[in-house]
């Protein structure tokens, strides 16, 4: 009776279920990137990893970026530090984030979309019939700010940038540029409101407070406490006295 030996795919397929079931242990994180789907991990030691996601391409988590259950992220993403996936978020494509975002659950980002001029959209027709490829069509990378927050169930397409301190309302379809500290909604969203006036606005994009290390953040307690209604509670706003930001780690 012949032995059939395992191929390097079902071992990779087996390796990348198991990582997935463990929430890519930090012990194991080293092995993702030997699977030979091209993979590569670059995982902060703080960063968080639910069990349950799933990671391809080549994906990097600054410190204490942390998702979720059941996120899957696919392609050239970076999540910045701090940065918080709810349950069940997919990322596909060109995405990055910055720093302190807060993304709520089953939220899509897709930067890739299928080829719609040819006789044919599905891609497995042209590789395993055709034996060709179907390329994926894109308007541009998706680029998400510094503490934003999307609501549950929204959907990013390509091409898009959501400025800092932006909201995105529960379900929204974001088709086009939001602008730093707006609050859109709708399908496709539009803006709602502002956050804040124009000089606060213009103060804290000055400040750019999400550089700042977390003792620099504590030593300004008060600051993120207190409710912004002009640009005089923004700290040193007018003179180069703030703190100087400080680089990713």
């Amino acid at each position: 009776m012949a032995v059939v030996l395992p191929t390097p795919m079902d071992v990779t397929a087996v390796a990348e279920r198991m990582l997935s079931l463990l929430g890519y242990p930090r012990i194991a994180r080293p092995l993702v990137d030997r699977l030979d789907d091209g993979t590569t991990l670059e995982a902060a030691a703080s960063a968080g990893i639910a069990p349950g996601c799933l990671l391809r391409g080549d994906v990097t988590l600054e410190s204490n970026a942390r998702l979720s259950t059941r996120c899957v992220l696919n392609g050239t993403i970076t999540v910045g530090r701090g940065t918080n996936f709810e349950p069940a978020c997919t990322l596909i494509g060109d995405v990055e984030f910055g720093n302190y975002c807060a993304i709520a659950r089953e939220n899509t980002f897709q930067q890739t979309n299928h080829e719609t001029a040819k006789p044919s959209m599905q891609r497995r027709l042209y590789e395993t019939v055709l034996d060709s490829d179907l390329e994926y069509v894109t308007d541009g990378p998706i680029t998400v700010g510094n503490d934003v927050w999307i609501g549950a169930r929204c959907i990013v397409l390509s091409g898009v940038t959501i400025g800092d301190g932006a909201v995105v309302a529960a379900g929204s379809v974001v088709t086009d540029d939001v602008e730093p500290y707006a609050v859109v909604g709708g399908v496709p969203a539009e803006r709602l409101k502002w956050r804040f006036p124009r000089e606060v606005r213009e103060a804290l994009q000055d400040l750019a407070w999400w550089n700042w290390d977390e003792e620099t953040i504590r030593a300004n307690r008060g600051f993120f406490e207190r409710e912004l209604e002009s640009a005089d509670d923004v700290p040193d706003v007018g003179n180069r006295s703030r703190p100087e930001p400080v680089s990713k780690p």
